[in-house]
């Protein structure tokens, strides 16, 4: 039985869920001891506005400056993008052991391009000895980017994290490609059904919530490899009531709430509920 000590936080994690900070602030990730971390774009832009990272932001520049002359800038772009990731990345795996870095999105409709840019990510990786084993590539969810995942997966050994990821449909296929996560987004689904009407989420109902049991309740109940890592909260409550699914993505601003919450969580998704 939960104690009734235990905050709401602690109690996700004993329901089996693996918790995540969505940050790559390395002080926030030290405080909360995710089990993993994660960058994307908008984290990486919000952490190299702190001053204590300049030094990355320079060796970024440093590395920009001295790519091969033939490339275009916007390849070059792209390039130092995916360089800096790796630099945040791999000071997020010495504090938790384990890091998702983001192929860009602007090849999200092109399978070779897809893989060529996770494997120059998994390069710079093993440049600075963080292990294959430690990195998920996250991949957006379209048929390409499903393809690409099935490729990486099964020819090169490379565990993906498919992203952006809506409904059962898409969680389906990338399950039946045998990717090793994907990351379902509560918050932007139901943002999605109020903008469209609220009648079509029913009252009480939080659709992303729901959405997000059917996913994880359907891969554990047909027994895919796959695990779903929710992502994308607007509450505490949601996190809450998400208790059990594989792994949770969280804000630091959210995992502060749950901190304070002091509350018994019961867990809402198990092998048993997998099964019904």
């Amino acid at each position: 039985m939960p104690s009734k000590d235990m905050n709401a936080l602690a109690g996700i994690r004993n329901a089996g869920s693996l918790v995540i900070a969505d940050t790559a602030d390395f002080d926030d990730i030290a405080r909360f001891k995710p089990s993993e971390g994660t960058t994307n774009p908008s984290l990486l832009y919000q952490a190299a506005q702190l001053p204590q990272y300049s030094n990355i932001l320079d060796e970024t520049v440093k590395f920009a400056r001295h790519l091969d002359g033939t490339l275009t800038n916007s390849q070059r772009l792209d390039r130092a993008v995916e360089y800096l990731a790796v630099e945040f990345g791999s000071k997020i795996y010495e504090l938790t052991g384990g890091i998702s870095t983001e192929a860009d999105v602007t090849y999200s409709f092109n399978v070779q391009a897809t893989i060529d840019a996770a494997l120059r990510i998994l390069k710079l990786y093993e440049e600075r000895n963080v292990p294959k084993s430690a990195v998920r590539i996250k991949i957006s969810a379209t048929w390409e980017g499903i393809q690409a995942a099935r490729i990486l997966e099964h020819k090169h050994g490379v565990s993906v994290l498919i992203t952006i990821v809506f409904g059962l449909s898409q969680a389906i296929a990338a399950a039946e490609a045998g990717v090793t996560c994907i990351a379902p987004y509560v918050g932007r689904i139901g943002d999605w059904y109020r903008a469209n009407g609220g009648f079509l989420q029913p009252k009480g109902l939080d659709v992303g919530v729901s959405r997000v049991k059917d996913m994880q309740n359907y891969i554990r109940k047909h027994g895919y490899r796959t695990k779903v890592m929710a992502a994308s909260f607007r509450n505490p409550e949601q996190a809450v009531a998400l208790a059990g699914v594989d792994f949770l993505t969280i804000a630091p601003s959210i995992l502060l709430r749950l901190e304070e919450m002091s509350s018994d969580v019961e867990p809402q998704l198990t092998i048993e509920s997998g099964i019904t």
